[in-house]
């Protein structure tokens, strides 16, 4: 059910709490990576020096550098959230809420880069888990299997941004064109 923001009031209720919600994950996520990075890279080092398996310990490197720019990509979120100002003349205020829930924006592609990384580090990881002689086959089932599985999660976060933020992008971009013309 999409919620029906009727009047400027409702919408900027609607925005504080989405942007508090938003602002809670990235914080939450932030953190969350910020352990998850040093952890890994740890995992890393113990598997290259004890085991002696690099394809592996490869696998944890390629972890622990996605999570690295998954938080920094967090932190950057967190901030932006942070310094949202009401206070600023309405027209800015809904054309920054527009643009800030714009569904494929710089943000949205920058979260390719740290699941590319993941993704090739479950590949590395994950070498023994398959039946396949050859490494190249391996690593390619795991890396599709593992690409399809970003594929349901995207959809699923294109299924909530229709849901939660696309009617206060819609509303705030249709205050603005009934503002300004």
């Amino acid at each position: 059910m999409e919620p029906n923001y009727t009047n400027i009031e409702q919408l900027i209720g609607g925005l504080k709490h989405e942007d508090a919600r938003n602002l809670r994950i990235s914080k939450i996520f932030q953190g969350l990576m910020a352990v998850m990075t040093p952890l890994y890279f740890i995992f890393f080092l113990i598997i290259l020096i004890s085991d002696g398996q690099p394809l592996k310990s490869l696998g944890f490197l390629f972890f622990s550098l996605g999570f690295l720019t998954f938080a920094i990509i967090f932190r950057k979120l967190y901030k932006e959230y942070k310094s949202i100002d009401y206070g600023v003349p309405t027209i800015e205020m809904l054309s920054k809420a527009a643009k800030r829930y714009e569904f494929w924006q710089r943000k949205t592609r920058l979260v390719l880069i740290p699941a590319i990384l993941v993704s090739i580090g479950v590949g590395f990881s994950l070498q023994d888990a398959l039946p396949f002689p050859d490494i190249k086959q391996r690593f390619l089932v795991i890396v599709i299997g593992y690409m399809i599985t970003l594929f349901f999660a995207f959809m699923v976060g294109y299924w909530k941004w229709r849901v939660r933020q696309k009617p206060l992008r819609d509303k705030a971009l249709a205050l603005l064109k009934e503002i300004e013309g």
